[in-house]
């Protein structure tokens, strides 16, 4: 793994720190079986695009300095991804977002996404080899639908087999 340790690792682990002190403050919120779930499925649902869209044939940006795989990358999949979906579901559960409201809070979510992974491009932590910012315009309010989906699944079978989704 050839790394060099300059600007965008420093924003990877500075963005990473604030994403994790976020974790922090809603975890509460949910159950320890719903933070699992929340966590796992970011982990394995974005690692596998990242990593398809990073590879042969497609390469279509990279993580950092280098087209192999960076730690910084790491940071993002392990932190970032997470402690968002998890803060997203918060603000989305704790004031009722539902119905109509739900289309306007993704789009919400969109917009800040999109200036978050310009900022990312920036900050040259993303560097895009074919990618464009635009093809992410569909991409996140499909990840945001898809993230309510589980979490509304997730609530309802964990409270049939008798878990509470919310810590009282």
């Amino acid at each position: 793994m050839n790394v060099t340790f300059d600007w965008n690792e420093w924003f990877a682990i500075f963005a990473s720190s604030i994403a994790f002190l976020n974790f922090l403050i809603v975890r509460g919120y949910f159950s320890a079986a719903m933070v699992v779930i929340v966590v796992m499925y970011n982990i394995f649902l974005v690692s596998t695009i990242d990593y398809f869209l990073i590879a042969t044939p497609f390469k279509v940006y990279i993580f950092g300095d280098n087209p192999s795989y960076e730690l910084s990358g790491g940071l993002f999949h392990l932190f970032m991804y997470p402690s968002a979906s998890l803060l997203f579901l918060f603000l989305y559960d704790k004031f009722e977002l539902y119905g109509h409201k739900t289309v306007w809070y993704i789009l919400g979510w969109t917009c800040f996404a999109l200036l978050f992974e310009w900022i990312c491009v920036y900050n040259r932590f993303l560097v895009y080899t074919g990618w464009k910012l635009y093809y992410s315009i569909p991409t996140y309010p499909i990840a945001a639908v898809q993230l309510i989906l589980l979490y509304r699944f997730a609530t309802r079978k964990l409270l049939q087999i008798g878990f509470d989704n919310h810590y009282k």
